[in-house]
């Protein structure tokens, strides 16, 4: 068994994880855009990072065991590699930092009050680092239970809303919008769900170089492009656009109004653990997606205390900003001019690259 690999079913998991991203918790903003049409928007938004996945599957076909940042290293030398990774680096924390922002908030509100917003943060980054920090198939295998239990959750907290709650006069008109703002809640949605795109250029390292596992890629893409847009299209009908929008964590506020009698209450406990699960599972792959290619730059030897001190500068941003509203914007803006700018920008130095055959096609085996 190679415990350096993931597995094709682990990779399908850990890509619809890393599309649980920020976007769980901001995706009102496409709502905010797209009004009740607004489920059609990021499903649709979703779905055009496929494209941005196959020219990335593309390039790395002629490097077995090499990420995009490996190919870059190769063609561009190892100081365009540093820089590059350090952006990365500094991306990553900075999304690490808002999904914590927006548990703890979340958590602070509804459940724990007295709870001071460090003990919240500090538990998630413990346990993300424990994850990270364990060969590759273990981790892989976290992230796919934390998965399951995340759907599980998901259809627990709503399932019942369904039947009970649902208005289908909230939905209609579906296109109370305009083409316009439709058109910006698309763009939105494919900036926001980019994060995808930030795991599949690292990931190159760790998935055979087989064709199912780039279809796992996918399926992963495509469950995510499910999943939400039915969260949203629920909520929507539970509550109407207005309320959804109204609402910082839309998903507990809606939940806790669901009961049958005396004997069926407290179903927000479950979307809290949809959150919790989440921001688990994402911080887990901001770590991954930082330490992976930033450790390459060191000795082998001092990896775990790289990725201790990132744990550490998570946890310290994380409590230095202590808002829920910060982190909210701050998630929209680097959605916008950050995240996919820097993910087409890593793709057309790949490809630049792949043009210069001046060192030849050579395979770039990890250290």
């Amino acid at each position: 068994m190679k415990y350096d690999m993931f597995t094709k079913e682990q990779i399908i998991f850990l890509t619809f994880a890393s599309g649980c991203s920020n976007m769980a918790f901001n995706f009102i903003w496409a709502v905010y855009l797209g009004g009740r049409s607004s489920w059609i928007a990021l499903a649709i938004g979703i779905i055009l990072t496929i494209p941005f996945t196959f020219a990335i599957l593309y390039l790395s076909r002629s490097y077995p065991k090499c990420s995009i940042f490996d190919i870059i290293q190769i063609k561009f030398g190892k100081f365009v590699y540093i820089i590059i990774v350090t952006i990365n680096l500094a991306i990553n924390i900075v999304l690490a930092v808002t999904i914590l922002n927006f548990l703890a908030g979340t958590i602070k509100v509804y459940f724990l009050q007295l709870t001071p917003v460090w003990v919240i943060i500090i538990i998630n980054v413990i346990l993300a680092f424990l994850f990270v920090n364990n060969k590759i198939l273990l981790f892989g295998r976290t992230v796919e239970l934390l998965t399951v239990w995340y759907i599980i959750n998901y259809f627990t907290g709503f399932s019942f809303s369904f039947f009970k709650e649902f208005d289908f006069r909230n939905i209609y008109p579906i296109f109370d919008t305009t083409l316009l703002k439709f058109g910006e809640a698309v763009f939105f949605s494919l900036c926001a769900s980019s994060e995808i795109l930030l795991f599949v250029i690292v990931i190159g390292g760790h998935m055979p170089q087989t064709v199912g596992c780039k279809k796992s890629i996918i399926k992963g893409t495509l469950l995510w492009a499910f999943i939400l847009p039915l969260a949203s299209f629920i909520m929507q009908g539970i509550s109407g656009t207005e309320l959804l929008l109204s609402t910082s964590s839309a998903g507990v506020e809606i939940s806790r109004t669901i009961f049958f009698g005396d004997f069926l209450r407290g179903l927000e406990i479950f979307i809290l653990a949809t959150y919790q699960l989440i921001c688990i599972m994402r911080l887990s792959l901001y770590l991954y997606c930082t330490w992976i290619p930033i450790k390459k730059i060191f000795n082998k030897k001092y990896s775990v205390i790289i990725l201790l001190l990132i744990s550490a500068i998570i946890f310290i941003l994380s409590t230095r900003l202590n808002s829920y509203n910060k982190a909210f914007f701050i998630s929209i803006y680097m959605d916008y001019y950050v995240v996919f700018p820097f993910v087409l920008v890593i793709i057309v130095v790949a490809f630049l690259g792949t043009l210069i055959n001046k060192r030849g096609r050579v395979s770039y085996e990890k250290k």
